[in-house]
């Protein structure tokens, strides 16, 4: 108690030194192996997250480069403006604004702006401002914080200033746009500065460096309040012919929200160009691709984990970081809690880690589930007398295997393509429109004898020749740009093959043979019959020429899909490198804040480590903290609870029986009451209600 005393009196700093973690803290002593998973880890992720961030440059590079050169090229010299009495006439001129339409995956826009201001001040000008709406609420802060912004850049500092130490320093001047503008003349437009575009005589045109524009840039501008976003365009309107502004606007809905949030009279001071973001999923279907379903990094996610983050993209955040945070977690778990995870190495590194194996991680790798299964199904009962006993056989297999692991992922990955691209073209999409569906759905079992699959090959031999055509050509160009393994190097040629032969023209069905006369015979017959006798006459049917190629077409694919596209669990030392505890993965990244919440004020021992707040399950010590004691009391409470009755049961829990209580003790008690009240009230289980007086109303229902 004394410990919530005193944090109810304030907040306190602590000066001491920061305390960093470190990583092999985490493992045990007896954990054998740890620190070459560290390692393994520690590398593996290293080059996960290069690419991640080269390919979410190389996704953003076309998008930003239109917003630069459009920031770039806003205010710079125009030949239609004219000159009259050696004065330079402009028409009045919009304030340039660019709308980038960043979508609904907010978590993400923290690091797609970073990335423009960045690549703003590298190649538009040095001075950008960033605004976010949390930090502006009225037009004094807004105008204080862009133009601090403005004005603080080191490159900004006068050159006087910088030779003259004893120079006394400046007092610090009002933050107003007018202020802006006379700092931005004395510093850009003096006579020292380059001079502007001009015409000579003979009428060539004398091109010279412009004025480096003022970018504003406004991450969320639909949560701005209307009014200052009004006021801070209206005010920038009136100082355009002097400073060269550039408004970027953050927009995650569509360009709808600037006519919404602004009136006609200050909207038309706009001259907005469009700028489209690519969409998240796009993003999300790029890390799939090209970090999951590839050969080249080792670690897979299993299919009930892959679900779980995916369904945490498309039905909460959108959001492609927190993506990529639940595979590292992923990652870091898997590497942490398998002991054997140090094998879950790159091609290159599985001689020297099979070599480093010990005989009490080759007695775990016995134990292995898939690699059990594979011994007794797979292997003779002399080899299995040998991998039982003797070490060095055992890891000249087990070597075998992870190459094996290795290259069924080679082959996997691009003829699971060729099947994505054939089932993409199908109605209602029985295998999937995106590749992602079609992976998770191999994840699970074979897909080759899941009833989606039949269903898409009885609509393959359906298909006309030119579709026919077109899947078999996308093939080919999809294979020709994937690394295939040595036994898929002939597959381009085959499939051109195929490609060949339905392109060649129809051969003219031979004429059939006139059927011999019979007499028509009205007989009597049943169902059976008529059913026995259209089933012969459909077998005697002849194919055309073109029927014959689409079948030997789809039962080539047939076969191949059913060789290569077998499920992953099948493959021996799969649980090495897929990560398949989703309880784990669903508790810490989709925690359930509420259900932590209760269990903690339920059970205040187990997360305050106090032996003196244990007791039986459900019972109420005056030892716990009184937040505890008072939910525990709330819990016995119908939907309205009277504040008199439970102040009561609060104060006999929580004082000895039969002794007597001062005023001062009494008042103590209370206002312990109160607070704990105050904080179940701010925890959201209670709320204040006027059915009844003196009484609150209870929100949450079954307790832990």
């Amino acid at each position: 108690m004394d410990t919530a005393e005193s944090v109810s009196k304030g907040c306190f700093a602590y000066k001491g030194k920061k305390k960093v973690a470190n990583p092999a803290a985490y493992f045990t002593k007896k954990d054998v192996g740890c620190e070459a998973r560290l390692e393994a880890y520690q590398s593996l992720w290293e080059i996960v997250d290069t690419d991640i961030k080269i390919m979410q440059s190389d996704l953003n590079s076309q998008i930003f480069e239109e917003l630069l050169a459009f920031a770039a090229s806003s205010h710079s010299p125009r030949s239609n403006d004219e000159e009259e009495g050696g004065q330079l006439r402009k028409a009045i001129q919009e304030i340039p604004t660019a709308a980038l339409i960043t979508g609904v995956n907010t978590p993400d826009h923290a690091v797609m702006f970073s990335n423009l201001v960045q690549l703003l001040k590298e190649r538009v000008s040095s001075l950008v401002a960033t605004l976010r709406a949390k930090d502006c609420p009225n037009l004094k802060t807004t105008l204080s914080k862009m133009i601090s912004q403005l004005t603080s850049n080191p490159d900004l500092i006068l050159d006087d200033d910088d030779d003259d130490p004893a120079a006394p320093r400046r007092k610090q001047a009002a933050c107003t746009v007018s202020t802006l503008c006379q700092w931005y003349n004395s510093k850009f437009r003096s006579s020292s500065s380059s001079p502007k575009k001009r015409r000579s005589g003979g009428g060539a045109i004398e091109t010279t460096m412009s004025l480096p524009p003022l970018v504003v840039v406004l991450e969320d501008m639909e949560s701005f309040l209307p009014l200052v976003l009004q006021d801070v365009i209206s005010i920038c309107s009136n100082y355009i012919h002097e400073l060269p502004l550039v408004l970027v606007f953050g927009i995650a809905t569509s360009v709808t929200a600037v006519h919404r949030l602004l009136p006609n009279s200050v909207s038309s001071l706009l001259c907005m160009e469009k700028f489209q973001a690519p969409p998240s999923s796009e993003y999300l279907t790029q890390v799939i691709n090209k970090v999951l379903m590839t050969a080249t990094f080792p670690f897979k996610l299993g299919p009930k984990v892959f679900q779980l983050l995916l369904d945490i993209f498309l039905y909460h955040d959108f959001s492609v970081l927190n993506f990529i945070k639940g595979l590292q977690f992923c990652m870091l778990e898997h590497f942490y809690t398998q002991p054997l995870s140090h094998l879950c190495c790159h091609l290159v590194d599985v001689d020297s880690a099979v070599s480093s194996l010990s005989h009490k991680e080759l007695d775990r790798l016995r134990q292995v589930p898939s690699f059990t299964r594979y011994m007794e199904e797979s292997c003779s009962s002399e080899d299995q007398s040998r991998l039982q006993d003797d070490d060095k056989f055992l890891k000249e297999r087990v070597q075998d295997l992870l190459v094996g692991l290795h290259d069924y992922h080679i082959a996997f990955f691009p003829i699971l393509q060729c099947l994505n691209v054939w089932g993409s073209v199908l109605p209602r999409y029985p295998l999937g429109k995106q590749l992602r569906e079609l992976y998770a759905t191999s994840l699970e079992s074979d897909v080759c004898d899941s009833e989606a699959y039949k269903e898409a090959m009885t609509l393959f031999r359906m298909l006309s020749k030119d579709e026919l055509s077109s899947l078999v050509m996308l093939c080919v160009e999809r294979t020709m740009s994937l690394d295939l393994p040595p036994e898929l190097d002939q597959l381009p040629d085959q499939l051109s093959e195929l490609l060949v032969l339905l392109e060649k023209e129809e051969e003219e069905a031979p004429e059939a043979e006139p059927a011999e006369k019979n007499e028509v015979q009205f007989t009597k017959t049943d169902l059976h019959t008529l059913r026995k006798t259209l089933k012969e006459m459909g077998k005697k049917r002849r194919f055309s020429p073109f029927e014959q190629q689409r079948e030997a077409v789809v039962d080539f694919f047939d076969a191949l899909f059913r060789k290569y596209l077998k499920c992953p669990s099948s493959q021996p030392l799969h649980e090495l490198v897929y990560h398949s505890s989703v309880s784990g993965v669903r508790r810490h990244i989709n925690a359930s804040p509420r259900l932590a919440i209760q269990k903690a004020l339920s059970n205040p021992a187990k997360y305050l480590q106090c032996e003196c707040c244990e007791g039986e399950h459900g019972a109420i010590t005056p030892s716990m903290p009184d937040l505890c004691v008072v939910y525990k009391l709330h819990l016995e409470c119908p939907q309205l609870i009277n504040l008199y009755d439970w102040l009561q049961a609060f104060i006999t829990v929580v004082t000895e029986d039969g002794k007597k209580r001062t005023k001062d003790e009494d008042s103590l008690l209370q206002a312990r009451f109160i607070r704990s009240v105050s904080e179940l009230q701010f925890l959201g289980f209670i709320k204040p209600t006027k059915r009844k007086t003196d009484h609150v109303a209870r929100l949450t229902w079954g307790g832990c």
